[in-house]
């Protein structure tokens, strides 16, 4: 039960941390929404691209690759929190998208753009944190109930192999939002 305790710290922990990302960038755009003369759009592209290499990394690599596979063998009855969280993450990717769309625009110092562009972003936060919700008020209660102890280990050593390998700066490792941004594809490839 070592290994699912340490799972689950991990996980808290990032997901401490993406709420920060979360609560600075949200704090921003809410705030310079009123002055939209004053958008530094390059500010909020830099402070989105940490946050998305961070969280789109952490569910990539962790939750969507590790933790819910195994909630999903372990039990069968999970089905629907599985595609709500997987929709979540879909819809997240379209989101992502459309800043990324919006900030293109917004860079010709546009304030109706600006307007749009916070918006925008504010609603990718507000999917990023129910989807946040979500895992921490159903997904982790469900897997500690359902995870064996060997499944658990596994999880564990798949995280740690993660963090061995440096997998966050690993191209091949980096979300998959990153590299459609990266791509300039559009929400289609989400």
């Amino acid at each position: 039960m070592l290994t699912a305790t340490y799972v689950l710290l991990t996980l808290s922990i990032e997901q401490k941390k993406e709420r920060h990302f979360i609560a600075r960038l949200l704090q921003y755009v809410q705030t310079i929404a009123r002055r939209p003369q004053e958008i530094d759009p390059v500010f909020i592209e830099s402070q989105l691209k940490e946050l998305t290499t961070f969280a789109e990394t952490r569910h990539q690599r962790k939750v969507e690759a590790c933790l819910m596979p195994a909630v999903r063998a372990a039990d069968a009855s999970c089905g629907a929190l599985i595609n709500d969280l997987e929709s979540l993450s879909r819809l997240g990717g379209a989101m992502l998208n459309a800043v990324h769309k919006c900030l293109r625009r917004a860079m010709r110092r546009s304030a109706s753009q600006g307007k749009f562009l916070c918006r925008t972003v504010d609603l990718y936060c507000q999917n990023l944190l129910k989807r946040l919700d979500k895992e921490e008020q159903e997904l982790l209660p469900l897997a500690q109930k359902v995870i064996s102890s060997e499944e658990w280990f596994e999880i564990g050593s798949q995280f740690l192999a993660q963090e061995d390998n440096g997998a966050a700066t690993q191209p091949e490792l980096r979300p998959r939002r990153a590299r459609i941004y990266a791509s300039g594809s559009g929400a289609a490839a989400a």
